[in-house]
């Protein structure tokens, strides 16, 4: 969702999303203690008016963007019953769009768990709560998919999950403690500008189940569901507290409530493998934020919807095909509803699995302004921009 020019650059797949990059190389492994180093460096050239497309509100040029990826992976096992791991993965930019010196070096994952075999994994630190996992499923692209759902950028600091999975089933379930200043998709009138979306959460929880069939004809079938319930932190704030809750427009002036609470649930269905042949996938979700309204208003409630389908075929000798239609409604109680609509298009090849090239498009598919003639880019505090018709083509090399 929200994501500045840069973001976009080293934006990253989902660890379902691409089986294309190369595996991890062990670098040290003795007496059950193992360090695993991976990584990507790329180059990307974004089409002008990107910078719109992603939301960040001017219409950039034409550009190449370079980025690099570094992640450790470790273990070791305590005993025959018990492991401890801990994982480690930052972004790495050439920095020349970082005005405050930010873009450099930032960590993206960081945990650290016990793994008690058959009994499940425990895991606590900065990561994506168990949400993310029902929503996966249609995140198959590098640049412009996954615009439909809520979630997807939402990996937060102090989370603590325990996961289980056997006989083709996932159970996971995540508490995330309190932290100030978090990305949260959807909360578009917290804050503004790049700032937008960033807000202060008292809790979090979510939970996730999972089904993967064996293979059906060309490959299994998964189903998935989940759901997420969380408190924002309104102690610092005054009284009333002055968060701008939706646009203003002929009929309307600006309309101000404070955050209090959200809660989301999510469905997905898959039929395939992104490994080989075809892969056919879809997602809904629904994000729903409870308001606490002021000044006469009565916007107790907004409420992001979406649902996203995703197509995918992998010929096995380097070439990947993607499509898919993402759709999102924002809905502000007693003010009024608008949508977008885009359908991104992907090509792949893979020289080796070091090696790929790709190009990436995202087509406006019919976005609808509200009844008020306000547009969807509006309603979404600029976080969300599905006018623009844009393009990627890339290279990088894994390791």
């Amino acid at each position: 969702m929200k994501k500045s020019f840069l973001a976009l650059a080293v934006a990253a797949l989902a660890a379902t999303s691409f089986a294309s990059t190369a595996s991890a190389t062990t670098v040290y492994d003795k007496d059950g203690t193992s360090l695993s180093i991976y990584g990507r460096v790329q180059s990307v050239y974004y089409s002008d008016k990107t910078g719109n497309a992603a939301g960040y509100g001017d219409d950039k040029e034409g550009t190449i963007q370079a980025s690099g990826r570094l992640g450790f992976d470790l273990r070791s096992q305590i005993n025959p019953y018990v492991a401890g791991f801990a994982k480690a993965e930052f972004e790495m930019a050439n920095g020349d769009n970082a005005v405050d010196g930010t873009d450099g070096f930032d960590a993206r994952y960081l945990w650290v768990g016990m793994d008690f075999g058959q009994f499940g994994q425990f895991k606590v630190g900065k990561f994506e709560e168990a949400i993310k996992y029902a929503i996966s499923q249609t995140d198959i692209f590098d640049d412009w998919g996954c615009t439909g759902l809520s979630g997807n950028d939402d990996r937060r600091e102090g989370v603590v999950q325990y996961q289980w999975s056997g006989y083709g089933v996932d159970v996971i379930a995540s508490y995330a403690f309190a932290k100030n200043n978090e990305h949260l998709d959807g909360a578009y009138w917290a804050g503004n500008g790049d700032n937008a979306e960033i807000v202060d959460l008292e809790y979090s929880y979510s939970i996730a189940l999972g089904y993967t069939s064996p293979d059906v004809l060309f490959g299994p079938i998964a189903v998935r569901a989940g759901y997420l319930g969380g408190e924002f932190d309104n102690s610092g704030l005054s009284t009333p507290n002055e968060t701008h809750t939706g646009p203003a427009s002929a009929n309307n002036s600006a309309i101000y409530a404070a955050y209090d609470s959200y809660d989301q649930f999510a469905v997905g269905l898959s039929w395939g493998s992104l490994n080989l042949g075809p892969y056919v996938a879809g997602v809904f979700q629904q994000r729903t934020f409870d308001m606490l309204p002021y000044a006469g208003s009565d916007v107790s409630e907004t409420k992001v919807t979406g649902y996203e389908f995703a197509l995918g075929y992998n010929f096995g000798n380097g070439l990947l095909v993607r499509a898919g239609y993402n759709h999102q409604k924002y809905e502000i109680e007693s003010i009024g509803e608008a949508e977008g609509a885009v359908i991104p298009v992907y090509i792949n090849y893979n020289f080796n699995p070091q090696v790929q090239v790709w190009a990436e498009a995202r087509f406006d598919a019919g976005s609808d302004d509200d009844e008020n003639g306000v547009n969807f880019y509006d309603y979404t505090n600029g976080c969300y921009n599905s006018d623009e018709n844009v393009f990627s083509v890339g290279m990088r090399y894994n390791f």
